[in-house]
C-alpha cells in the first residue's frame, strides 16, 4: 500500500507541469479570444496594413525587393499571433481567469459586438447594459488597471512596432 501511495504521488508531481501549462495555455488563449472579441486585434491588423502602404510609399515593389514582400505579405498572421502573446501576460497579471471570462462575454454579447463595430449606433438598452457591465465588480477594476494597462500595452506596442518597421526596412532596402 505505502509503495502505491509513493507511486501516486510521484505520478502527480510528474504531471503537475504539465497540468500548469495546460491551465496556462487555456488563459492565454481566453486572453487571445478577449482581444479578438474587443476589437484589440482589429486594431492591429489594421496597423500592419499601415506599415504596408508606408513602406509600399518607400519602397515601391520591384523584382529585387519582391522576396521581401511576398514575406510582409504572409506574415501578418504570425506578427499578429506574436502581438497577441505579448500582449496576454499583462491582462493574465491583472486579471483572474474569472474575470477573463466576465470581459470575454461581455465583447461577444450583441451589445459588447455593436460596441465594438460602430457605438454610434447603439440602443438606449445597450447603452444600460454597457453602463452595468462598466459598474460591475470586473468593470470597475477594468477601470483601476486603465492607467497600468494603457502603460504597459504602450511599451509592448512600441517594441512590436519598431520590430516591425526594422524587419520591413531589413528586407526590402536590402533587396
Amino acid at each position: 500500500m505505502k509503495k502505491f501511495k509513493v507511486t501516486v504521488i510521484l505520478f502527480v508531481m510528474a504531471c503537475m507541469p504539465a497540468l500548469i501549462r495546460a491551465q496556462e495555455n487555456k488563459v492565454v488563449t481566453q486572453v487571445g479570444t478577449y482581444l479578438e472579441a474587443n476589437g484589440t486585434m482589429r486594431q492591429y491588423a489594421d496597423a500592419y496594413q499601415q506599415l504596408l502602404i508606408l513602406m509600399e510609399k518607400q519602397y515601391p515593389k520591384t523584382e529585387a525587393n519582391k522576396n521581401g514582400w511576398t514575406f510582409l505579405e504572409r506574415n501578418e498572421p504570425k506578427a499578429l499571433m506574436e502581438i497577441k502573446d505579448l500582449l496576454a501576460p499583462i491582462y493574465i497579471q491583472h486579471f483572474t481567469e474569472e474575470e477573463l471570462n466576465q470581459m470575454f462575454s461581455f465583447y461577444t454579447s450583441d451589445t459588447g459586438k455593436q460596441l465594438v463595430a460602430n457605438k454610434e449606433e447603439l440602443t438606449e438598452d445597450q447603452r444600460n447594459t454597457i453602463q452595468d457591465f462598466f459598474y460591475s465588480p470586473v468593470g470597475q477594476k477594468l477601470n483601476e488597471k486603465k492607467a497600468a494597462l494603457t502603460k504597459e500595452i504602450a511599451a509592448v506596442s512600441e517594441y512590436w512596432s519598431k520590430d516591425l518597421y526594422q524587419t520591413a526596412v531589413l528586407l526590402l532596402q536590402g533587396e
